[in-house]
């Protein structure tokens, strides 16, 4: 619950950040930032990041954090400077594109991504060892810095590029404070990497030299091609939508990254008692992500348009239907990911080089086919531009989810969960009622006040039906409201 406050809290600043560059500067500066960052995220994929879960299996395994710290730190900046020697070399060559003000704001861009990869470094140590509330303070601090500089810049001296520049103070900033904390707080400090440290590290990272650059490439590849495809309007209603749909994707991310750290102590050494609880903390962890993910997809698609009207101003209303599309891009990833996380900690990744190129090849065809309207249909069939880019990224969360479940269950006896359909005719049930309501409340003449009064309506069939399918239902909302209260106690 640390972690998930923690990134709901970060995502909450940036979102604020983002209103505020969205209400001065326009949809076109956010696309522009949109753009950039996704070809800085494009180039960041050099970095073949695969070593930072070899940096976190090698830290959860319980060895030398500060061996740890020396070896990923030698491995990142041996990367970056690499990359950065490229991208120099292209620049020299005359490789750019835009005036200087669009060369700045990549340039910041890149930089934020090093930083930040380089402050992955320390702050997995806190993941590790499950030190959530230093790791949240460092995280949310930096994301408070780069909210005060957007609020200065704005007041003072309006610029995209001086914007783009506080992504770039975040990134350092946790970075040097993550340093200094482990070194103050708790002693620990980077020692020289040995070889066995080394070859422990490229050991494991070795499959995720593909699949992870992989998977940067589709987390930033849509950005990209829709602020050259559609228009940086187009690209700033995206943006809007995935720092939105954020909201919901960033559920899975913490339960994922504890689910991660403990499966991969109970794989370290295979036993049937080990293998017995590994899948009770599955199953166990898999429902309780379900309840509250459903919850929160359901109050997202009935609020959406609600809050970007409220937040952005009518003329990023359009980004409403693109975050619905993403909210069951959402769904599916909050029942997949923690099957692929099975597969990490038993040292299976090698299993996805196949599957992983073969879902580039499918993403990048549904963008072609749909961003820009390359579908060559009406819109109201094939959704182009920003929802067209939504909706191939639930092409991608589809795809092939069916293997990985598989084999988890050959690999780990753990089979896919049914009640997964309990939540999911649940959401379901929710939308209809929604829609039935704001449809008939549509004549009232504030269609807003019509979408609040049919989000209550959705939420409590979604309620009603959970409480007569799910025996654990109640369980579950005395456990999270236990979780809740116990700050409040000195827990």
């Amino acid at each position: 619950m640390v972690l998930l406050a923690t990134t709901w809290g970060q995502t909450a600043l940036g979102l604020v950040a983002s209103v505020l560059v969205g209400r001065w500067l326009g949809p076109s500066a956010l696309g522009l930032i949109a753009l950039n960052l996704g070809l800085a995220g494009l180039l960041m994929a050099a970095l073949m990041p695969g070593f930072n879960r070899a940096h976190l299996k090698r830290l959860a395994e319980g060895q030398d954090a500060g061996r740890c710290l020396g070896t990923m730190l030698a491995i990142q900046s041996a990367l970056a400077a690499l990359l950065c020697a490229a991208v120099a070399l292209a620049w020299a060559l005359g490789v750019r594109a835009g005036d200087g003000a669009v060369a700045s704001v990549f340039v910041f861009m890149l930089g934020a991504q090093l930083a930040g990869k380089l402050g992955d470094v320390f702050l997995q140590v806190f993941l590790a060892r499950q030190w959530v509330l230093p790791h949240g303070a460092v995280l949310l601090g930096a994301r408070a810095a780069r909210l005060v500089a957007t609020l200065v810049i704005l007041a003072w001296h309006p610029s995209v590029t001086w914007i783009a520049a506080t992504f770039t103070l975040e990134a350092v900033g946790s970075a040097i404070a993550a340093a200094a904390l482990l070194a103050r707080a708790y002693a620990i400090r980077p020692r020289r990497p040995t070889a066995a440290s080394l070859h422990g590290y490229w050991d494991y990272a070795r499959p995720f030299l593909v699949t992870t650059p992989i998977s940067l490439v589709q987390d930033s590849v849509d950005r990209f091609l829709v602020g050259r495809w559609a228009g940086l309007t187009a690209a700033g209603h995206y943006h809007v939508a995935r720092g939105l749909w954020e909201v919901l994707a960033g559920l899975v991310a913490p339960p994922g990254l504890m689910l991660f750290t403990r499966l991969s102590s109970l794989y370290a050494v295979r036993t049937p008692e080990g293998d017995r609880e590994a899948r009770a903390v599955f199953f166990r962890g898999l429902d309780k992500l379900l309840f509250v993910s459903t919850a929160v997809a359901l109050a997202l698609w009935a609020l959406g348009a609600v809050v970007i009207e409220a937040l952005y101003g009518p003329s990023f209303t359009p980004a409403a239907d693109t975050l619905r599309i993403l909210i069951l891009a959402a769904l599916v990833g909050s029942v997949v990911n923690p099957y692929t996380t099975v597969l990490q900690a038993q040292d299976e990744v090698a299993r996805f080089v196949p599957v992983s190129l073969l879902r580039l090849g499918v993403y990048l065809l549904a963008l072609a086919f749909f961003v820009g309207g390359a579908a060559g249909l009406p819109d109201a069939w094939a959704p182009s531009g920003d929802a067209g880019a939504a909706i191939a990224r639930l092409v991608l969360s589809l795809f092939p989810a069916w293997v990985y479940v598989r084999w988890t269950r050959e690999l780990a006896g753990i089979p896919f969960y049914r009640r997964t359909l309990v939540y999911f005719a649940g959401f379901a049930l929710g939308v209809v009622v929604f829609h039935g309501t704001a449809w008939g409340l549509a004549a009232s003449g504030a269609p807003r006040a019509a979408d609040v009064l049919a989000g209550v309506a959705g939420g409590l069939a979604y309620a009603v039906w959970l409480s007569q399918t799910h025996p654990e239902a109640a369980a579950h909302l005395r456990y999270f409201a236990g979780v809740l209260r116990a700050p409040l106690r000195g827990s």
